[in-house]
């Protein structure tokens, strides 16, 4: 199912037919650099769909594929996730493109389409992202988006940054 389209990017409900293109990305030493899990095995990823499919039903949202518009090919993931942060429930937005997407906006654009799903459709009030101290290029893509940095705390035995967005509510009067 399609969740939403951007101008270069369909965000949409992964599949266990996603499995072998998302493993490769996702076995990218490179790509999980900053994964509290490491790369992923072939089973690792099927594990990650099966726990995707079952937040759709449990929520009726989760991390989603990334494909691009034109070939339909999946380049990753974006979406939202339930965390627990330090005893507080959160909704975390997080991201992983194939290399062959960075520097192209791509993560910006799928993060801003995935932040605007949640505050319009599941109206959430805030969104989080919790991203490594020494990630500083997905420290950029949140800023992108209009996060701003929250707190300084360890997840996963990681120091991370929390970035935060509100919802934005229009308080002009007509």
């Amino acid at each position: 199912m399609i969740i939403v389209e951007t101008p270069r990017l369909v965000l949409r409900e992964l599949t266990p037919n996603d499995v072998g293109a998302l493993a490769e990305i996702l076995g990218d030493p490179a790509v999980m650099e900053f994964s509290t899990n490491g790369p992923c095995t072939e089973d690792d990823t099927r594990k990650f769909i099966d726990w995707c499919l079952e937040s759709y039903r449990e929520h009726g949202f989760g991390q989603w594929g990334v494909a691009d518009s034109s070939s339909g090919a999946i380049i990753g993931f974006c979406g939202l996730s339930q965390v627990d942060l330090n005893g507080v429930q959160e909704v975390e937005v997080a991201y992983r493109l194939a290399r062959a997407a960075w520097n192209q906006g791509l993560a910006s654009e799928a993060a801003a389409a995935a932040l605007a799903y949640g505050f319009s459709q599941c109206h959430f009030d805030s969104v989080i992202a919790i991203i490594a101290n020494r990630h500083i290029v997905s420290a950029r893509v949140a800023e992108k988006v209009g996060m701003k940095i929250d707190t300084y705390t360890k997840y996963r035995d990681w120091d991370v940054g929390i970035y935060r967005k509100h919802l934005e509510v229009d308080l002009r009067i007509s």
